[in-house]
C-alpha cells in the first residue's frame, strides 16, 4: 500500500520511473562501430503504466492544483494516460530540459528516429489553477548539466517556486529532500515536509 502524507497539495511535481522495454542506444560506439546499448532497468526500479496510473494521487491533489510531470518523447502517449488517471487535464509543456555534459557539450543519445538530448516536463491542471500563478515570465527552456541517472535539474524546482510561490508542493519519485517541499520516493524518508 502506497502511503503519501495526509495533506493536499497545490503543486505536484513528478518524475515517474517509466519502463523502457527496449534498450537505449548511446552516441558512444563499440569497436565494431555499433552504438553502445544501455538497459535502464539496471539503473533503477521502473513501474508499469498501469501501476503509475493507479497511484492514489487524487487523494493528495487539491481541487485547484498543477501537475508538472517529466516524461520522455517515447512515453508521451502513456504520460497522457497518467495525467488523466490522476485527475488532471493536459495544458502545455512546462519545461524542456536541454541536457548538457559538465563540459557544456550537448548530450546526444541515438534514438529510433533522431538523436536524443532533451526531456520534457508536461504541465496539467485541475480546478482554477491559473489563480495559483504568481508570475508569467518563466521560460520553458532549461539548459543544465545532467547529474546522476534520471536526476532532474534543480533549476526546474526553482522555476516552479517562482511560478507558484509558497504553497503546498510535493515531489513524487524524489531522489533527495528539498527545502520547502514535501518529498516522496524510495530514495527519501517519505515523512513529509522538510
Amino acid at each position: 500500500m502506497i502511503e503519501f502524507p495526509n495533506k493536499k497539495y497545490q503543486v505536484i511535481y513528478a518524475d515517474p520511473p517509466w519502463n523502457f522495454s527496449s534498450k537505449l542506444k548511446s552516441s558512444k560506439l563499440e569497436e565494431n562501430g555499433k552504438a553502445v546499448q544501455h538497459k535502464l532497468i539496471e539503473k533503477y526500479q521502473t513501474m508499469r503504466i498501469k501501476d503509475i496510473c493507479e497511484l492514489p494521487i487524487k487523494e493528495i491533489a487539491d481541487e485547484t492544483s498543477v501537475l508538472l510531470m517529466w516524461t520522455t518523447d517515447a512515453h508521451l502517449e502513456e504520460a497522457m494516460k497518467v495525467i488523466n488517471a490522476w485527475g488532471y487535464k493536459y495544458k502545455t509543456v512546462g519545461f524542456i530540459w536541454n541536457k548538457k555534459e559538465k563540459t557544456g557539450k550537448q548530450v546526444c543519445f541515438m534514438g529510433q528516429w533522431t538523436m536524443k538530448g532533451s526531456e520534457i516536463c508536461l504541465l496539467a491542471t485541475r480546478g482554477k489553477a491559473h489563480s495559483l500563478l504568481k508570475v508569467r515570465n518563466i521560460r520553458q527552456l532549461i539548459e543544465a548539466p545532467r547529474g546522476k541517472h534520471s536526476e532532474k535539474p534543480q533549476e526546474a524546482r526553482e522555476r516552479i517556486d517562482k511560478l507558484f510561490g509558497d504553497i503546498p508542493k510535493i515531489e513524487l519519485f524524489a531522489r533527495q529532500e528539498i527545502e520547502g517541499w514535501d518529498c516522496w520516493g524510495n530514495e527519501v524518508n517519505n515523512e513529509g515536509a522538510n
